[in-house]
């Protein structure tokens, strides 16, 4: 541990030696450049019969490029300053300090937060490369679990005082949470567990510690011809996130969500040991572990199924005219026995829609199918988002891309979040300019927040997920304009399996299956946005509207997604999701008592959500 310790640093250390020789080389550079434009006027370099004034034709090349530019910068800054000025819409109701970052979110986001984010993503690399070559010994994952299996051993004998946690900050997870819920908690340090242990080609299988993310994941093996069976698109999300919460993508209509996809499940329990859980070994346990965020134990290495993909996929894009039509036909494809590989819906409005269908391509051989191809994840393209939507005035169309590129379609624009911070970030301007560095960190988006931010942005932006019966899409789109009026709408159908009493968390009950099948399709609708009161200057009521969709979700028999700010109960959460079987396991593993349970860990920070009224009325409704 202290090794990989050592040549991490060493890996960062050389990482930003590099890059300030490279900014000094830079500066260097500039002032060789100077030099030699400073010998020239402007006057000397203008053809023949030109006139400009004598002060500009005396003034030499060199600080007329300077001004050029200290002029577009300025330029740029007040546009960014003003880009922001939309935040003058907000009800005055918002504490001040929440109305002046909303003010100034563009600018800072632009100078500061998306430099810095382009940096890490650099550094990260580098680290991984670095990592790979120098310390890819396989006993150091061995000796990197011991580590966490020594600190809760140390923890049990002492007389198990206060739960277990990762020491983790929130902000640096993908959920919405900041401030740290982990209190009194044993934190135990997990280390950097992020590499690629083993690509079976034969077994078609992928061994990774729990830190490895998505990214990684397609850099290492498109190459190869593989892919993950389940290839969640977000770059930055660990295969743990996916694996122990939710992991979905437009294959899960057939092949369900992630947790589907997974082999082995290697954990250190509540008493120091190393279990590796399989359906073989373990049913009941295996079964549990999905959604159960770390519940059952820590993670420290996963194998997932891989399967062979071919390097373009074909999309022919469909637009819907109504909420009747968009759910007649995603219920047709979804369940058909002829399902596409890749499913997925963008709505833009009420009734306004468009159908993505993908398949598996191999590369174009003709000179119509390369005039097809289009790389849509190039940082000069438009977001994929605002592509998608073209097609509604064109009545439908096609195309083909290159599979790293639709894999990661949304990288760019966290969805469709970014034009919301940076107003004009689809422009082409911005993204030549600035679009190579890419999109924000989110866990950098979040630590610039403050708390008295987040806790504002509850009531300002909604990023909640409905996971409905495909039969309840278009209820569900009517319902999601009431209560967030947020535009565009993601949907993707997913499978869900019934297993009876190994069901899980995720437990259809019977309800809403295919006649003669264990499974049914649902489909996740997204909102992520300001919602459309807060855009028109008028308070929106997030814990009436979030708990409403929360009512109606169970009631449909569905769930929500728990990395969003939840507003249930804990007896209302217990009501969504079936605990039955973790429950079990947690007390047969002594989980119960050492880890806390999966409502303690998803729910916001102290001061984001009061739901003491609501308790209150549970409590005296028992008496």
């Amino acid at each position: 541990v202290a090794l990989r310790h050592l040549v991490m640093k060493t890996a960062t250390a050389l990482f930003y030696t590099g890059f300030g020789v490279a900014a000094g080389a830079a500066s260097y550079a500039a002032w060789l450049i100077r030099g030699v434009l400073s010998r020239f006027t402007v006057g000397s370099l203008l053809p023949a019969g030109v006139e400009v004034s004598a002060a500009l034709s005396a003034t030499t090349v060199s600080t007329a490029l300077e001004s050029i530019l200290v002029t577009m910068f300025a330029a740029v800054f007040v546009l960014s300053i003003l880009a922001g000025s939309s935040a003058g819409n907000l009800s005055k109701d918002f504490p001040l300090q929440f109305r002046l970052a909303a003010f100034f979110r563009t600018t800072v986001l632009m100078f500061i937060v998306v430099p810095l984010s382009y940096m890490r993503r650099r550094q990260t690399e580098f680290e991984v490369a670095f990592d790979e070559m120098f310390n890819s010994d396989p006993k150091g994952h061995t000796v990197r679990v011991e580590s966490i299996q020594k600190q809760v051993k140390a923890w049990d004998k002492s007389g198990r005082n206060g739960v277990l946690r990762t020491a983790r900050q929130n902000w640096a997870s993908m959920s919405t949470k900041l401030a740290s819920n982990k209190g009194s908690a044993c934190k135990v340090a997990v280390g950097e567990m992020s590499q690629i242990l083993k690509v079976d080609l034969e077994a078609e299988t992928v061994t990774c510690e729990p830190g490895v993310t998505m990214g990684q994941l397609t850099h290492k093996l498109v190459p190869m011809g593989y892919s993950l069976c389940v290839q969640v698109e977000m770059e930055s999300i660990t295969i743990a996130g996916v694996a122990m919460g939710f992991g979905m993508e437009t294959n899960s209509h057939t092949q369900g969500l992630f947790q589907e996809t997974v082999v082995e499940y290697e954990i250190v329990n509540s008493v120091g040991e190393v279990v590796k859980v399989t359906e073989e070994s373990d049913n009941e346990l295996f079964r549990a572990m999905p959604w159960s965020y770390g519940t059952l134990g820590f993670l420290t290495a996963i194998t997932a199924r891989i399967h062979k993909i071919k390097p373009y996929v074909h999309i022919q894009y469909i637009p819907t005219a109504s909420r009747k039509e968009l759910c007649e036909k995603m219920t047709e494809l979804s369940t058909s026995p002829k399902a596409p590989q890749f499913l997925e819906a963008t709505i833009y409005s009420k009734e306004t829609a468009v159908i993505q269908i993908g398949t598996f391509v191999d590369p174009p051989s003709t000179a119509e199918e390369r005039a097809m191809v289009n790389p849509i994840n190039s940082f000069w393209k438009p977001f994929y988002y605002k592509w998608v939507e073209t097609f509604i005035a064109k009545d439908g169309g096609e195309e083909i891309v290159p599979i790293y590129d639709y894999y990661h379609r949304f990288t760019r624009s966290i969805f469709w979040e970014l034009e919301d911070m940076i107003p004009f970030s689809n422009h082409p301007l911005y993204r030549c300019l600035w679009g190579w560095m890419g999109a924000p960190e989110v866990g950098l988006l979040k630590l610039f927040q403050g708390p008295v931010i987040r806790k504002a942005s509850v009531s300002a932006h909604v990023v909640q997920e409905s996971i409905m019966p495909v039969t309840d899409l278009a209820e569900g789109i009517e319902r999601f304009d009431g209560w967030y009026g947020v535009y565009p709408l993601l949907v993707f159908p997913i499978r869900f399996y019934d297993r009876g009493n190994v069901s899980g968390f995720i437990n259809p009950k019977g309800r809403n299956l295919l006649p003669g099948k264990n499974w049914g399709i649902w489909v996740d609708l997204g909102a992520y946005g300001a919602p459309r009161d807060v855009k028109e200057g008028r308070n929106w009521d997030a814990k009436k509207n979030i708990r409403e969709m929360e009512h109606w979700t169970r009631d449909k028999g569905g769930w929500q997604a728990c990395y969003t700010d939840v507003h249930a109960t804990r007896k209302e959460f217990r009501e969504m999701f079936d605990h039955t079987l973790l429950d079990k396991c947690r007390k047969r593993t002594r989980a119960d008592d050492a880890f806390p349970e999966v409502y303690d860990k998803i729910m916001p920070e102290k001061g984001i959500v009061d739901l003491k009224d609501e308790i209150a009325a549970e409590q005296a409704s028992t008496k």
